[in-house]
């Protein structure tokens, strides 16, 4: 069901969106993405700590279905990392014995303490709902309320819609800018890091997609300042991984979109 707000011109954008990322219809949603990291760079990581307070997970798991993620060998071996709808807890071992448990998570980022350095917990956080929400994109934007869309113009192949979520969906601000090429393809995203600051505006750019049984996931991610939609020549983030498996309900076609 697609929430109030949509006109047919921004529905047609998003259901060419739809049949790109799953097929005819768009049904075809993964039950499970695999990744693994193979680069982590820019500003933002390097402010927050990576490699010294808080290390990049060896294998990321993202279940779109569920809002959940999980870093295994996080944040080191015998441990795995749990994002969970806003939740994130470690546990430790073969029985899962829970160590560390944060339930409202992202309530810790408030005040003076969104200039915090990040623990193993906070990247946990963060890296959890941003891959859980970008891999059940664009099937997520019927969820949300539309504010505004701009179709292609003379010589431009790209139309965005700006949106609206939920409030008790885990993403990095509620309103969010979408930019779909004319297959659908997903090759831009704009929005507010919240727990970062509210400064914090990133322009998003999904490069090097990559067929993985039939469903594109970005290879390369790349995270630039932006003042309104015009970008800053800063990477704030850069992200890039080795490897992807997607793996679907049993009976779900892999016919590629």
């Amino acid at each position: 069901m697609v929430s109030a707000g949509w006109t047919p011109a921004a529905l047609e954008i998003l259901e060419r969106s739809r049949e790109y990322y799953g097929g005819p219809g768009g049904h075809r949603r993964p039950r499970r993405i695999r990744l693994v990291p193979e680069r982590l760079t820019g500003l933002l990581p390097h402010l927050k700590g990576v490699d010294r307070t808080f290390p990049i997970p060896k294998v990321i798991d993202i279940y779109p279905h569920e809002r959940r993620t999980t870093f295994v060998a996080y944040p080191r071996e015998g441990y795995t990392g749990v994002f969970d709808n806003g939740s994130v807890r470690i546990e430790a071992g073969s029985n899962g014995e829970t160590i560390e448990n944060s339930p409202r998570h992202r309530d810790t980022f408030s005040g003076l303490a969104k200039n915090r350095r990040w623990t193993p917990v906070d990247a946990l956080y963060f890296f959890g709902y941003a891959l859980w929400h970008y891999h059940a994109l664009p099937f997520e934007l019927t969820e949300a309320r539309l504010v505004r869309m701009v179709v292609a113009a003379s010589g431009s192949s790209v139309s965005s819609v700006e949106v609206e979520f939920p409030a008790d969906l885990p993403t990095h601000s509620r309103r969010q800018t979408f930019y779909f090429d004319r297959t659908g393809q997903l090759v831009r995203h704009d929005y507010v890091a919240d727990i970062v600051g509210f400064w914090a505006r990133g322009a998003h750019f999904w490069r090097s997609p990559r067929l993985v049984n039939g469903f594109p996931i970005a290879m390369e991610r790349r995270v630039v300042p932006r003042i309104g939609a015009a970008v800053l020549p800063v990477t704030a983030l850069y992200a890039t991984f080795s490897h992807a498996e997607v793996e679907f309900d049993p009976g779900v076609s892999a016919d590629t979109p």
